[in-house]
């Protein structure tokens, strides 16, 4: 078995199962055998490190209760390494005052999306300097013409896009990742379940999907596990050999 160093985990239908009520929030989700797995994997000198388009804002507090300190959010524009921020990328101010516009002309509600904070934009307010990506809830179908060339419109939910660089995702976080740890692909496992994940996929060494996820996500999936409901993500570890079966 490979010499893994670090664990990637989407949160959404990965972490957290989708089929509870959301009032329970983020980690009144997440089942008891996935809380289990961050720890066991820490002490096992396998970083954990959760890879979601959620902004970071809205993140931090739960990984910091699961003891997760690593973390790639808003889709790789902005990413954490143990407590310390190694990478952040804006949109251009320009692509971003245009795709308000486009937006607006074409009635479809959006947030901006800054490193601190989600913000509902209004007509007359300045734009900011420091957006990361735009969040919508609407199809694909829906959205107006985008220069498709600078950025893209990934689905992250059912009813959820994230709209960011094109050149920019949860794969690219990975790889700063990597780089700051001075390790190989191959010493990198990640676990997701949605289209935003495929390009995760194809950075790492193994890749896990969930049961619950997304079938072309499956097909292109080293392995796949049970649903999250059903300690999918504690299975994985065990048919791995990661952990002991207890």
């Amino acid at each position: 078995m490979p010499n893994y160093k670090v664990a990637f985990f989407d949160i959404d239908g990965t972490l957290a199962d989708n089929e509870l009520p959301r009032e329970l929030g983020i980690y009144g989700r997440i089942p008891e055998s996935a809380k289990r797995v961050l720890s066991e994997l820490k002490k096992q000198g396998i970083e954990p490190v959760i890879a979601s388009g959620r902004n970071y804002k809205m993140i931090a507090d739960f990984a910091q209760l699961l003891g997760v300190n690593s973390v790639i959010s808003s889709n790789g524009t902005f990413v954490t390494f143990q407590g310390e921020t190694i990478a952040c990328h804006y949109l251009e101010k320009e692509l971003v005052v245009k795709t308000i516009q486009n937006f607006q002309t074409a009635k479809v509600d959006f947030l901006l999306e800054t490193p601190k904070e989600i913000l509902e934009y209004k007509a007359g307010d300045p734009v900011p300097e420091n957006v990361l990506q735009f969040l919508c809830h609407c199809s694909k179908e829906d959205l107006p013409k985008f220069d498709k060339t600078r950025i893209i419109a990934e689905k992250v939910a059912p009813t959820a896009l994230n709209i960011h660089d094109v050149h920019l995702s949860k794969a690219s976080g990975i790889e700063e990742i990597l780089q700051r740890m001075n390790i190989t692909a191959e010493q990198a496992l990640a676990f997701g379940d949605e289209e935003n994940d495929f390009a995760m996929f194809e950075k790492v060494g193994f890749s896990i999907a969930m049961g619950n996820g997304n079938e072309e996500l499956k097909r292109r999936a080293s392995y796949v596990t049970d649903t999250v409901g059903n300690d999918g993500i504690w299975k994985a570890c065990v048919d791995l050999g990661l952990l002991e079966k207890t």
